[in-house]
């Protein structure tokens, strides 16, 4: 019986990872172009930070804003980027074949494209609503979370079982 090893894949591009980047690109061009948009027409001073009742109880620049935007672009591409490198992908068990690979694989695809959406939330709580509220940050990043924990489930299961 062989034996998988992650490390001796050797991905090539698919007609499914073009079309993941070439969606990545749209929407980072979409959610920067609205980022770029609001910060813009943005008063002088906004919220930049929310106690736990979800009241703003901190004020700066909106331009103060593109930090963790920036951040979490860079995560979001790291995440494109790792796609072709899945021996660095951590899944809570071992990934013992191809299935699991692919699962994994799209992933951490559909988490780059999601934290794009996250920056964007974030830029609407702060600037694009009259009343702030982290109602579209916690959409967002509750979506981030299933869609972690989903995969996690579809990767788990296409475990191949011993014979």
């Amino acid at each position: 019986m062989e034996r998988f090893d992650i490390k001796d894949v050797k991905l090539h591009r698919t007609t499914e990872s073009t079309l993941f980047e070439i969606v990545f690109a749209i929407v980072m061009m979409v959610v920067w172009g609205l980022i770029i948009w609001m910060i813009c027409r943005a008063p002088d001073t906004v919220p930049t930070h929310f106690d736990g009742s979800g009241r703003p109880n901190a004020y700066g620049s909106p331009i103060g804003i593109l930090v963790p935007c920036i951040i979490i672009t860079v995560a979001a591409i790291i995440c494109m980027v790792i796609a072709y490198y899945p021996r660095y992908i951590n899944m809570p068990f071992k990934i013992t074949n191809t299935r699991q690979e692919e699962l994994a694989i799209r992933s951490v695809r559909v988490a780059g494209i999601t934290l794009l959406l996250l920056s964007l939330a974030i830029v609407y709580t702060l600037l694009g609503m009259e009343s702030p509220s982290v109602i579209p940050v916690l959409v967002v990043i509750v979506l981030l979370l299933l869609e972690i924990i989903v995969f996690s489930i579809l990767a788990y299961k296409a475990k191949k079982r011993p014979m």
